[in-house]
């Protein structure tokens, strides 16, 4: 079989070739050349970014023959180490060799010194798998090595391995590949292989990676094992279960044309297909941040990495929002992601959630509503003119001006709607309770309280709902429909109470908005 996968062929074999650790190469490279060399070394980090990559080429490098910081490639131990046949360069699973006995063998064998190279180097991946009595046992080697000696030790879990043997090892901390770096490594390798695809489906690999270049690689392999020399972004997404990017167009298309079918079927595509509810909501909260970082930033070329075409259809779709809508829309889905975690059925959350979204899309930013309001009600005019001297002016008292308290997580249309539906949650386990509350009529839904009015023949009822389980019911029912805490205020009227009609003015929306009330005169 002469087939070897990327991660394999493509293995970095120089300090020159390693993708996306340049900080940790700077160093290692100073330190060979300066001789300055550490007996241990610990590299950290996650799956698939070089660590033990990089441990082989330092072992190269610091036993090659004829270069003084960096391996040639060309000499017999660079040849022999990178063949994996090198008698003074031992690889070791941590993860099957965790007993003190294995240490004690290895204590012996490191007395030895070396046959060809400078050094005996022992590369020791999964290092924190051993055991508490084996890294006692190697604590000893560690304070004291031989001079021919060096440890090159790597982990995925850094905070397992006792603060006694870290204090000991020089720690190179791996950080994760970026997407572009991964994306400039896809794009020579599909080069090489003469696969056609687009810039797009080269993003969605390298997403799909989340940093890890070896994971990168591995799923470039099973892509072209899946769609042959043409990938498409169609095909990944089947494969990986993960939405594809005409998918986010489509909701948010959607959203902004507050289409309540279309969404609630992207939905249940989203449940049929498989797709993991968690990575959707994480890749679909990225494209609400793209939108947002659009909407407010002239030029955000350098904050989204993402193709040309791509970043063109994010400019269109971000203007059909106010910047308000999707600061919403954001929090809604932030706030998704903590409700699914432990709902017995998450999807039909993320039903409900798109319904939302829907009705954000019609939110109306203040500062509309104010300019509104002025061309309704018009500016406002006074002509102050002097009384005869024979005419006596009556004493006016003002009324005195009440401080306007700033409102709406909500719009003004959709405060009804939002209580009706508190009401029938709480009819669910407490009827009583909600007629009781049917009875009084929502005046405002200020800062931090929700102003209900009852007649006098009412009244009685407000003792009865400010009963403390009744509080417990209602609190997270509110802050869940109007995104915020709020305290009910009751007061009570002699006049009886009429609804409000549905084809109130502009005027007296602004009025319940703001706080104030119409004074006659």
């Amino acid at each position: 079989m002469n087939f070897q996968v990327s991660a394999r062929k493509w293995r970095p074999q120089t300090f020159d070739e390693v993708v996306g650790q340049k900080h940790l190469i700077r160093v290692l490279s100073n330190a060979i050349s300066q001789g300055e060399i550490a007996h241990a070394y610990l590299f950290s980090g996650t799956r698939g970014v070089g660590k033990t990559t990089v441990a082989r080429i330092l072992a190269k490098a610091i036993n090659c023959a004829n270069t003084i910081n960096r391996p040639c490639g060309e000499c017999i131990s660079c040849k022999e180490i990178a063949e994996n046949r090198s008698v003074d360069v031992m690889e070791i699973d941590g993860a099957s060799n965790t007993s003190v006995e294995d240490v004690r063998d290895l204590r012996e064998k490191v007395k030895y010194l070396p046959l060809s190279g400078k050094y005996k180097v022992y590369i020791i991946d999964e290092v924190h798998m051993l055991s508490n009595a084996a890294f006692n046992a190697l604590l000893k080697t560690l304070e004291e090595p031989p001079a021919h000696l060096v440890f090159i030790m790597a982990t995925t879990e850094a905070h397992k391995i006792p603060a006694t043997i870290l204090s000991r090892c020089q720690h190179l901390i791996f950080r994760r590949v970026s997407r572009i770096e991964i994306e400039t490594q896809l794009r020579k390798i599909i080069a090489e292989k003469n696969v056609q695809t687009s810039d797009r489906v080269v993003t969605f690999i390298a997403k799909a990676a989340e940093g890890s270049m070896r994971d990168a690689l591995s799923l470039c392999d099973q892509s072209i094992s899946y769609s042959g020399k043409n990938l498409t972004e169609e095909d990944l997404s089947t494969l990986f279960g993960r939405a594809a990017g005409t998918t986010f167009h489509a909701l948010v298309l959607g959203v902004a044309e507050k289409n309540a079918e279309a969404l609630l079927k992207i939905a249940r595509e989203i449940e049929n297909g498989g797709y993991d509810l968690r990575q959707f909501l994480s890749d679909w909260i990225e494209r609400l941040r793209h939108l947002i970082i659009i909407k407010n930033v002239k030029d955000a070329t350098g904050l989204i990495d993402l193709p040309e075409d791509e970043k063109k259809e994010i400019e269109k779709e971000a203007a059909l929002f106010s910047k308000e809508a999707l600061l919403s829309l954001f929090s809604i889905f932030v706030k998704l992601q903590d409700e699914i975690r432990n709902a017995p059925r998450p999807h039909l959350l993320l039903e409900v959630a798109l319904m939302k979204a829907v009705l954000i899309a019609d939110l109306t930013p203040i500062e509309k509503i104010i300019e509104q309001i002025k061309e309704r009600v018009g500016p406002p005019t006074a002509v102050i003119t002097s009384p005869p001297a024979h005419i006596t002016t009556p004493s006016i008292k003002t009324p005195p001006v009440r401080a306007t308290t700033p409102v709406l997580a909500v719009p003004v249309q959709d405060t009804a709607v939002l209580w009706k539906n508190i009401l029938q949650e709480v009819k669910k386990t407490r009827p009583n309770l909600a007629s009781y509350l049917d009875q009084g009529v929502i005046l405002a839904v200020l800062e931090r309280t929700i102003k209900i009015r009852f007649s006098e023949e009412s009244s009685f009822l407000i003792s009865l709902i400010e009963k403390e389980e009744n509080k417990k019911l209602l609190q997270p029912l509110i802050k869940r429909y109007f995104g915020r805490d709020l305290v009910l205020a009751f007061e009570a009227v002699n006049e009886s109470i009429k609804p409000r009609e549905e084809t109130s003015t502009l005027v007296e929306d602004a009025l319940r908005i703001f706080g104030g009330e119409i004074v006659k005169t």
